[in-house]
């Protein structure tokens, strides 16, 4: 119904903001994570989901389309409403939803108010497939030459030579996930740390 809603941010509370667009407040449903990145009275576009049941209609907005997407993957999943699509939106960015999944990693899916470990398991399950491990690192590095991004390049580089030594994704992404990423950090210090945790 609305692709997106572009306008002033007027009002912005704990779980949603109102977007003020040609003196229309279109009052909308947001991740945490989106609303602490808003400023009032900023003009901001917002990708929005119209969703409607039983018990009402609602606008759920997000600041990129891959949050937008993978909401609306989530709430594909029995069991995962809007609520809780957010409530894992909230605590894990787009890029790093993308690798829980694929990676199997239930604990920080987890980490999502009301979503337990049967229901995490369940989105892991259904999503894995849909997600594209390239296109996630691609996502991280679109965002210019910031740390993250630093970060997300020498993890793919990783990524790619673990997957070239024969180790699945999901493996590779458990592997590297449980090692500390430090300042001094390099791709071959990784690697190896990575390899630690793949051979134990």
């Amino acid at each position: 119904m609305y692709a997106y809603i572009e306008g002033e941010v007027a009002e912005i509370t704990e779980k949603t903001a109102v977007i003020d667009n040609h003196g229309i407040g279109y009052e909308i449903f947001m991740p945490s994570r989106d609303l602490g990145a808003m400023v009032h009275d900023e003009e901001i576009r917002v990708f929005t989901y119209y969703h409607s049941n039983e018990n009402g209609t609602a606008l759920y907005g997000f600041l990129t389309k891959e949050e937008k997407r993978l909401f609306t993957l989530l709430i594909g999943v029995n069991g995962v409403g809007p609520k809780g699509a957010l409530s894992i939106l909230s605590v894990l960015s787009a890029e790093d939803l993308t690798y829980a999944i694929i990676g199997e990693n239930a604990k920080a899916i987890q980490a999502a108010q009301g979503i337990g470990a049967k229901a995490a398991q369940k989105i892991i399950l259904e999503l894995k497939d849909k997600l594209d491990l390239k296109e996630a690192v691609e996502n991280t590095l679109s965002k210019g030459a910031s740390e993250s991004a630093s970060v997300g390049s020498m993890k793919n580089n990783v990524l790619l030579g673990l997957s070239a030594l024969g180790f699945s994704n999901a493996d590779a992404i458990r592997a590297l996930n449980s090692v500390e990423i430090t300042e001094d950090a390099t791709e071959e210090s990784l690697l190896k740390e990575a390899l630690k945790q793949l051979t134990r």
